[in-house]
């Protein structure tokens, strides 16, 4: 029987061996028709303008179907204009928004300040469960000054609000107030033009848009889960980008592009399930993982061993933190003092994957597997489509569901913890299965700090967590991979996974 330890090895040759025959991709000149076609690995799950939380989601609406108020800048990292033009602090619960003015939704309806405050309403309204929804803490009252004038108060002082409202996607006042729409209607360079549920959705140039056209008459995203079908599809040229693809599908020349977007590979353990109620359960799955050959062997170029949930560049990183090395030893010691204190560390659970985490993934999780395994526990691979994984990650959790780990993919791009601990760690987080009275103070008392008090509190918390609590087992800082196609241009940047700008892509010469 063919172990786990020795497809690692196999893959190390096999990767060396297919980089080399890859070593040259496909060049040509522009489609004729100046249409796009992207190939990404899974469908939408949503088509809302408040559902672009989720990069699959996002990565067709965001910035090209719909607009925010505001945008981070991929190079600075700073929050600056998009669909308003400038931003003050009127007083500590109420900031005011000028916005921009002659921009029209592609029905031609008027972009203004009431059409603004009935889209953030609809974002932040609990009773539609927008997945953007995650991203503020406190409820926010909307008031549309005049026509270019907004004030949004939130109902206690948020210093980081301009940044949050770039999570706030305008749709247009057709979209319906209390029910989720299909058809999207922005203010974006594209307009949605059509979707075959399961295998496309089609773009079309606006040109009523208010900034700068973009190069492409349309863009067409379609579906292709394994890696290696979208890499070949780019080499070919029947699709213009494909995103992301897996290393030993790179080639080596300037075709293949990587990029980073503060993108966090981690696993979340169910700390109000037997047995990881124990913190001694918890902390031997993080000694039972062999990050370094997860990273080296079968991540290779799309990953760094990492100790943390977040990125060096997120306030909340700790400076020097070390969590749990590799230690089986440690690990089965850990599990075997738990199982002489009376606690069911034989347990059955699922450990929670879905096949486009990111390319290679499979691979990866069957690894962690036979590390769990190895050190002694029960554990089975249950891979969820994305939706069902998604019901998994998010409260409230089904009381009769069966204990698992689940690995995530979580990206931060804004810098600032708040887009990552309160939905995590705090004891009403959407995805926390953590109860902690100590982390949930620092975490109130962080939302309400600036600057370097700010940062000391989340770190605070997150060092907590990572000693007393161990609801986590972060494994890797990753690194994403994309393939240009034949006769088309595009630099990623630091937003791409989550916002991959179609007017940034031009036609080469």
């Amino acid at each position: 029987m063919t172990t786990m330890s020795s497809r690692v090895a196999a893959l190390a040759v096999a990767t060396l061996l297919l980089s080399t025959a890859c070593g040259s991709g496909t060049t040509g000149g522009a489609p004729a028709d100046g249409n796009l076609t992207i190939v990404v690995a899974v469908e939408p799950v949503s088509l809302d303008p408040c559902d672009t939380q989720d990069a699959a989601n996002a990565v067709v609406l965001r910035s090209n179907v719909t607009e925010s108020l505001t945008r981070i800048d991929p190079a600075s990292g700073e929050v600056v204009p998009l669909l308003a033009e400038s931003w003050v602090q009127k007083d500590p619960n109420t900031w005011t928004f000028t916005l921009r003015d002659g921009v029209t939704f592609h029905d031609g309806t008027p972009f203004d300040a009431e059409a603004a405050a009935a889209s953030i309403r609809r974002v932040v309204d609990p009773e539609l469960n927008c997945q953007n929804l995650d991203q503020f803490p406190y409820p926010l009252t909307v008031t549309a000054v005049d026509s270019t004038t907004l004030d949004i108060t939130s109902e206690t002082p948020d210093s980081i609000l301009p940044v949050r409202i770039s999570y706030a996607d305008i749709g247009a006042p057709s979209t319906p107030a209390d029910s989720k729409t299909t058809e999207p209607v922005g203010t974006g360079p594209f307009a949605f033009s059509d979707r075959v549920q399961g295998e496309s959705v089609t773009l079309a140039r606006y040109d009523g848009y208010w900034g700068e056209a973009p190069e492409a008459n349309g863009v067409r995203y379609v579906y292709r889960a394994e890696p290696s079908v979208r890499a070949g599809m780019a080499r070919t040229g029947e699709a213009s980008l494909a995103v992301p693809i897996s290393v030993q599908d790179a080639t080596d020349d300037d075709r293949t592009r990587e990029y980073s977007d503060n993108r966090v590979f981690f696993l979340r353990t169910p700390t109000e399930k037997a047995p990881f109620t124990d913190v001694r359960v918890r902390q031997a799955a993080a000694y039972a993982i062999d990050k370094d050959t997860i990273v080296g062997t079968l991540m290779q170029r799309s990953g760094q061993p990492t100790d943390q949930i977040v990125a060096a560049s997120v306030n909340g990183f700790v400076e020097g933190y070390e969590g749990p090395g590799f230690d089986p030893e440690r690990a089965k010691a850990l599990l075997a003092e738990a199982r002489a204190d009376g606690v069911d560390v034989d347990a059955a659970f699922d450990l929670v994957t879905r096949p486009d985490l990111f390319p290679g993934s499979d691979e990866v999780i069957q690894y962690v597997h036979q590390n769990l395994q190895d050190v002694g526990f029960n554990v089975d691979i249950l891979s969820l489509d994305t939706d069902a994984w998604l019901q998994l990650l998010r409260a409230p959790f089904p009381a009769d569901q069966k204990p698992n780990i689940i690995a995530i993919s979580h990206d931060n791009v804004t810098g600032d913890a708040s887009f990552t601990f309160p939905k995590y760690m705090a004891g009403d987080g959407s995805n926390s299965t953590i109860r902690s009275p100590e982390i949930d103070t620092l975490l109130r008392e962080a939302e309400l700090a600036v600057g370097e008090d700010r940062a000391r509190l989340y770190q605070e918390a997150a060092t907590y967590q990572y000693n007393e609590i161990a609801g986590f087992v972060p494994l890797a800082l990753q690194s994403k991979l994309l393939m240009l196609g034949p006769g088309v241009e595009y630099e990623p940047n630091g937003l791409t996974g989550v916002e991959l700008r179609v007017s940034d892509i031009t036609f080469a010469d």
